[in-house]
C-alpha cells in the first residue's frame, strides 16, 4: 500500500520585507510580492498535477499566505526553479524598465544580481501527514542559512542598512577618497528623472527620496507600466492585479494621524487538530484556507470601502489594514472605533465564527512616526491582545516621541465601555477621569494592597452597571472572555492588574476622544 507524501514549502524573511515599508504604496507593494511568490509555486505544483492543499487556490493574488501545503512529492529543485524564476522575472522587469526609460549609464548589475539570488531564504520539507510537515517546517525554519549582502556608499534613508540604488551603486571607488559630492549629485539626478517618469496623480518615486535595490522594487510593482510588462508574461506567472481605487498617504506631509491594524485567528493549528484527522485533515485545511480567504476578499475589504481606509493583505488567518484621511472629511480616532464595535458582525460572517476567535492590535499613529515603526508597534500590540487571553483588541497610542500608551478589552466590552462614558460638563471628552487619574497617581493613591480606588473612579464615569460587569468577568465565566486574562491563575496580582486596565482605560480613551 503506497504513503501518501506531503510537501510543504515556505520562504523568509517575510514580515521583515513587509515592514521595511516607507510608503503605504511601498507596504502594498511588499505584500503583494510575498503572495505572487506564493502563487508561483501554487501554480506551478498545480501544473505538474499535484493537488495544493493550501493556499486554496481561488481568484485571489493578494494576502495568499507563504506556508504552502501541497499533497504529492512535489521536488525541490522544481519548487526552488519556480521561485527563484518569479523572483527573477520581478527583478529582471524593473531593472530594465529602468535603464530603458533613464539616462545615463548603468554600472549596477552586479547589485542587481546579488538581490536577485540572495534576497530569500527557501524552505522545503516532505512527510507522511500534514502534522508531520507542519512540524517538521517549523524546525527546519529554525536553522537558518542566511547569506548577507555586502555593499559600499551610502545607505538608503528607509531601512540604512542596504545601499543607495542609482545607476552609478557599482562603479569602482577608493574607499579612502570618496567623492561624495559627484556621487550625491548622480543619485539626485537619478530620482529626479525616476520621479519624473512615475509622476502621476499620486508621485510614486519623490526625487528626495534615497531606496534601495529591493525597496525600489516594492514601489515600482505597483507602477502600472511595470504590472504591464509583467502580464506579458501569463504563461509564466500570475497576474498582477492593482486595484483601481488604490491611494497612496503621505502622513508627513498631510500632518494627520492614521489608524493601523494587525490581526490574526487564535489558535489555528489548535483548532484544525481538534477537528480533523489524518483521514481528513486535507480536505479540513483546504475548506478552510479557502473559505478564510473568501472572507477576506468578500467581507473584510468592503468593510472599509467608501474611503475610509485600504486592507493591505487578508491572508488565510492573519489581515492588516489601514485607515487614513479621506473624502468623507478628516479622519478621527472615533471614527476607526466605530468601525471595530462593528468587527465582530464582519467576523461572524465565516463559518468558523463559532470555534474561531480573532485578535488584533490597533495603533493610533501620530504623523511623524515612520511606518515601518508604526507595523512594527502593530505587531507588538497584537501579541498584546494574545498574552491577555486572545478573543480581544489592544488599542495602542503611537506618539512622534515614540512612546505609547495601550489598554486591552475583549471584543464583547469594548463597546459598552467607552460608549457609556460620561465625563461632568464636558460629554464624551474624558477630560475629567484623565485629571483626576493623573492627580491619584501624583499622590499614589492606586499603591498598595487594593483596587477600590480605581473601581470608584471606574464607577463614577462608566456607571455601577459596568463596575459589576467588569467585576463579574475579570476571567473567563459561562464562555465570556475575561476582561482582565482568560484564567485566574494567570493574574499573579489582581489588585494592580485592575489599577492598571482602569488607569490605561483612562489615559487610551483620552488620547482616542480627543483626535
Amino acid at each position: 500500500m503506497s504513503t501518501t507524501i506531503y510537501t510543504a514549502i515556505t520562504f523568509a524573511p517575510t514580515q521583515e520585507f513587509i515592514e521595511k515599508s516607507w510608503k503605504l504604496r511601498d507596504l502594498y507593494g511588499s505584500s503583494f510580492i510575498l503572495s505572487y511568490l506564493a502563487r508561483a509555486v501554487c501554480e506551478a505544483a498545480k501544473k505538474q498535477g499535484f493537488h495544493v492543499v493550501s493556499p486554496a487556490i481561488i481568484n485571489v493574488v493578494e494576502g495568499i499566505p507563504n506556508q504552502i501545503i501541497i499533497r504529492g512529492a512535489f521536488q525541490e529543485k522544481d519548487a526552488i526553479a519556480v521561485f527563484k524564476k518569479a523572483w527573477k522575472i520581478i527583478t529582471r522587469t524593473c531593472q530594465q524598465w529602468m535603464e530603458k526609460h533613464l539616462k545615463g549609464k548603468p554600472q549596477w548589475r552586479k547589485e542587481w544580481e546579488l538581490w536577485t539570488n540572495h534576497a530569500w531564504e527557501f524552505f522545503w520539507v516532505q512527510g507522511e501527514s500534514i502534522r508531520d510537515v507542519w512540524c517538521k517546517l517549523h524546525n527546519i525554519k529554525l536553522q537558518r542559512n542566511w547569506i548577507g549582502i555586502n555593499w559600499q556608499g551610502e545607505s538608503s534613508m528607509l531601512s540604512g542598512v542596504d545601499a543607495i540604488a542609482y545607476f552609478g551603486m557599482g562603479s569602482h571607488r577608493n574607499p579612502t577618497q570618496p567623492n561624495l559630492s559627484v556621487e550625491a549629485e548622480e543619485i539626485r539626478l537619478f530620482y529626479k528623472q525616476l520621479s519624473q517618469l512615475t509622476l502621476v496623480e499620486n508621485v510614486f518615486v519623490d526625487e528626495s527620496e534615497q531606496l534601495s535595490i529591493p525597496e525600489l522594487i516594492k514601489r515600482l510593482i505597483t507602477f502600472d507600466a511595470i504590472a504591464k510588462q509583467l502580464n506579458l508574461k501569463p504563461d509564466e506567472l500570475p497576474s498582477v492585479q492593482i486595484p483601481e481605487n488604490f491611494r497612496d498617504l503621505n502622513r508627513l506631509a498631510d500632518k494627520c494621524w492614521t489608524g493601523w491594524f494587525q490581526g490574526n485567528c487564535d489558535k489555528i493549528v489548535t483548532f484544525l487538530t481538534t477537528v480533523s484527522n489524518h483521514e481528513n485533515e486535507e480536505d479540513i485545511l483546504n475548506q478552510f484556507s479557502e473559505r478564510m480567504l473568501n472572507w477576506g476578499k468578500n467581507c473584510l475589504k468592503p468593510s472599509v470601502a467608501n474611503g475610509l481606509g485600504q486592507i493591505i493583505y487578508a491572508g488565510s488567518d492573519d489581515f492588516l489594514g489601514v485607515f487614513y484621511r479621506n473624502s468623507l472629511g478628516k479622519l478621527t480616532a472615533q471614527k476607526c472605533l466605530r468601525w471595530f464595535y462593528g468587527f465582530p458582525r464582519v467576523w461572524r460572517k465565516h463559518e468558523y465564527a463559532e470555534d474561531i476567535t480573532a485578535s488584533i492590535g490597533f495603533v493610533w499613529a501620530a504623523p511623524r512616526v515612520p511606518q515601518s515603526d508604526v507595523l512594527q508597534h502593530c505587531r507588538e500590540a497584537e501579541k498584546s491582545a494574545k498574552d491577555k487571553g486572545r478573543d480581544r483588541i489592544a488599542l495602542r497610542i503611537l506618539f512622534n516621541s515614540g512612546n505609547w500608551l495601550e489598554w486591552v478589552c475583549p471584543w464583547w466590552f469594548l463597546q459598552d465601555v467607552l460608549e457609556s462614558y460620561r465625563d461632568r460638563n464636558y460629554g464624551q471628552k474624558w477630560t475629567h477621569i484623565y485629571d483626576d487619574v493623573a492627580m491619584l497617581e501624583s499622590r499614589h493613591a492606586f499603591d498598595g494592597n487594593q483596587s477600590e480606588v480605581a473601581l470608584a473612579l471606574f464607577e463614577v464615569y462608566f456607571g455601577s452597571v459596568n463596575r459589576a460587569t467588569l467585576e463579574k468577568h475579570l476571567w473567563d465565566v459561562r464562555a465570556k472572555t475575561g476582561i482582565l486574562v482568560n484564567r485566574q491563575e494567570d493574574c499573579k496580582d489582581l489588585h494592580q492588574s485592575l489599577n492598571e486596565w482602569i488607569i490605561n482605560l483612562a489615559k487610551v480613551g483620552f488620547h482616542l476622544a480627543d483626535s
